[in-house]
């Protein structure tokens, strides 16, 4: 975890360039060894509009604590030595806000500069902007002002100065996180495709996937096989855009007047060129996590993230804020001191309630995110919202999936659908619909100022908000707004179906589940078959000897994790793989009567447990971990049992959440597909009375 907050400086700084000059670095220090960070605070979309209208996106709350501070976290434990924050729209907001943050003080990690950039457009012109100021002056890391990221950097850093050393053509490392195709933090609109030399890591070749336009193959250079004989084809990468850049970079931005974009302009322009020479390397993370808020649906889902601690020691109760008091309770729920809760109201799990905040009888508020000062009447149904501060909401209304901006008033028996956005100080009449697809705002020209009584009601204060520039400048804005909106359009994802079950007992059931969705042919669907069934057999015999000679946790999951790439395999197939070899040895220690049912099954997972926090990534991954562990319970004695005591086991290790036990056991139709999952699970129900109690005993 970074530094612990201290008193927010009493400095206030000017407008235009800004340092901060009190943590200075002594001058002894390598020029060559100290890592500037370049922080771009712009997005240059509009996707957060109306809300970016009168905020930067930089300043925008996730969890109730700005979007920057997780971008400083990083940089903080990444070892940054100097930062400069590009700044375009709103910058006298973002420099009022560094300085009087814990990052201007004395003891701050690093020193801070501001530079107004604010006839840029893009990253180009800012890169450009940057390199005509001369400010770089050695390696440095390249990154937004909406990361969430806690992955060590010291090795990424080491690797590329070491690349560096050895070849000054190398002249940039893009950090990626390797994810399953549907992990909840992959930015829907924006995929790609990186061709990697599998000795190197290089990266031979970038191109961006068009959904809509159903891509289907890539060209290839010839003259790439002549120089790589090993190339991995990647799709399963989450690009945060955090890259280690040499001082080239801005340079190279500088001479091609048409690079705009990071990845699809510059990334793609020095691979495609046989003038430059330069060469770009990957950095691929398997563990930690790196997620970038570049759409509302990655906005949802980092805060999820956040919320279930996937982003640890970055946490809501690690309180990034001097004046934040956070305390985490069972089931995900933190609260802040301060907060007044009605006797009959119910905090569900997965929530945070901010300062301030009053709730009042018979509301219900579940995997929510509440702001400070927030005033929330009776019966108020509030599900998977971001409320942010000093919102008021009154009696019976209904918010759902939703952003609910400062200030903003939900009239009584109001119903805010799933995906609208409520900008600042809107106010919302009594029993109004707001539909999805409406983001409504007070910030329109005086000239558009006529209040909208059809969004709003009579008594309301606000418009709805409609942005013409991306749809005229962007040709995949259709696709954009499918994907990119805080509820996705699932009509637009080729979502696989949640498949099969044990490695031995449902070989049968995976080949007829192939058949009907597999176009290939039938020698191509048996070679597939053949191939996964030698990565089932030989990843549950890797956990197996792990399991037998005690090895080390992690060198366990690297033998995995390099099992499943030689394989090309699947995170379903590695976690079949797991259960079935834990579940296994469980079943071994009951029946030679070794030990108890609930003795073995914590014996086990207690100690290997955490190897399932490398193979499970959201909620989608919990519901199949979950169906594999149903079914394989249904071929092992006191097979119930097991299945009771693994569930209470990963909950307790957070590795299994609430929300995705309860979807699993009360909507999803595999559960009891047949006879033996249904007898297996009936246990089931006493664990979930008693989770339902111990909820209700924690509200009162």
């Amino acid at each position: 975890m970074g530094p612990k907050k201290g008193q927010t400086g009493g400095n206030k700084a000017k407008l235009g360039k800004q340092t901060t000059q009190q943590n200075a670095a002594p001058e002894e220090t390598d020029q060559d060894e100290r890592l500037q960070a370049i922080v771009l605070s712009d997005s240059y979309q509009t996707r957060f509009q109306p809300l970016t209208l009168e905020t930067p996106r930089c300043l925008l709350p996730l969890c109730n604590t700005p979007l920057l501070e997780y971008t400083f976290e990083f940089l903080a434990l990444a070892g940054v030595s100097e930062v400069i924050v590009v700044c375009c729209a709103h910058a006298d907001q973002i420099q009022e806000y560094i300085a009087n943050s814990r990052w201007s003080n004395p003891s701050s990690p690093f020193t801070i500069e501001t530079v107004l950039s604010p006839e840029s457009v893009s990253v180009g012109d800012a890169m450009r902007d940057l390199d005509a100021k001369g400010l770089i002056t050695s390696d440095f890391l390249l990154v937004s002002g909406d990361i969430v990221c806690n992955v060590p950097f010291d090795k990424v850093l080491a690797d590329h100065r070491q690349r560096r050393a050895k070849d000054k053509n190398a002249i940039m490392t893009m950090v990626l996180r390797e994810a399953s195709p549907f992990h909840r933090t992959r930015a829907r609109a924006e995929s790609a495709i990186f061709v990697l030399d599998e000795q190197t890591n290089q990266c031979v070749h970038y191109e961006e996937i068009k959904t809509r336009k159903h891509m289907k193959q890539i060209s290839l250079d010839p003259e790439i096989f002549n120089k790589h004989t090993d190339l991995a084809i990647r799709n399963d990468f989450i690009d945060c855009h955090i890259d280690i850049c040499s001082p080239d970079v801005p340079a190279l931005f500088t001479e091609n007047f048409d690079y705009n974009h990071i990845r699809k302009d510059f990334v793609h322009g020095i691979l495609t060129s046989d003038l430059l020479g330069k060469t770009i390397f990957a950095h691929i993370v398997t563990d930690n996590y790196a997620a970038r808020v570049r759409s509302l649906q990655t906005y949802d889902a980092v805060s999820k993230d956040v919320i279930s601690r996937w982003t640890y020691p970055i946490t809501p109760d690690s309180n990034l804020l001097a004046d934040q008091t956070f305390q985490y309770q069972r089931g995900h729920i933190y609260k802040e001191d301060g907060i007044v809760l009605a006797r009959s109201c119910r905090i569900n799990s997965c929530t945070v309630v901010g300062a301030g905040t009053a709730v009042d009888d018979g509301t219900v508020i579940t995997g929510s995110v509440i702001g400070r000062r927030c005033k929330i009447g009776k019966n108020v149904s509030i599900r998977s919202a971001y409320i942010w501060d000093d919102v008021t909401i009154e009696d019976d209304a209904i918010i759902e999936s939703a952003i609910i901006a400062n200030g903003a008033v939900i009239g009584a028996s109001s119903h805010v659908a799933p995906g609208a956005i409520v900008s600042y100080n809107v106010k919302i009449d009594t029993n109004i619909v707001v539909d999805g697809n409406k983001r409504l705002t007070k910030y329109l020209g005086e000239e558009d100022k006529k209040v909208d009584t059809d969004a709003v009601g009579a008594d309301g204060d606000g418009y709805v908000y409609e942005d013409a520039s991306e749809a005229e400048e962007d040709d995949d804005y259709e696709e954009i707004v499918n994907s990119s909106g805080l509820v996705y359009n699932m009509a637009s994802l080729n979502a696989s179906d949640t498949s099969f079950s044990t490695v031995s007992a449902d070989q049968a059931h995976r080949k007829s589940r192939r058949r009907r969705v597999s176009t290939a042919s039938n020698n191509t669907v048996a070679s597939e078959d053949s191939d996964e069934d030698s990565f089932l057999r030989e990843a549950q015999a890797s956990v197996e000897r792990a399991v037998a000679e005690n090895h080390d946790l992690d060198i366990a999951a690297l033998e995995l994790s390099t099992l499943r790439m030689a394989k090309n395999a699947q995170f379903h197939e590695v976690r079949a793989a797991t259960i079935a070899a834990l579940i296994g040895r469980i079943s071994h220690l009951i029946n030679s009567n070794t030990l108890k049912a609930r003795a073995a099954v914590e014996s086990v997972l207690n100690r290997w447990g955490p190897l399932f926090r490398r193979q499970v990534f959201d909620q989608a991954d919990q519901i199949d971990f979950l169906l594999l562990i149903q079914r394989d319970c249904t071929r092992r004695m006191q097979g119930s049992s097991i299945l009771l005591h693994a569930i209470n086991c990963l909950y307790d290790q957070d590795i299994l959440e609430e929300e995705a036990i309860l979807t699993w056991w009360y909507q999803d139709p595999q559960r009891k597909e047949d006879a033996d999952m249904v007898k297996v699970g009936e246990l089931v129900p006493r664990w979930l009375e008693w989770l339902t109690t111990a909820e209700e005993e924690s509200d009162s």
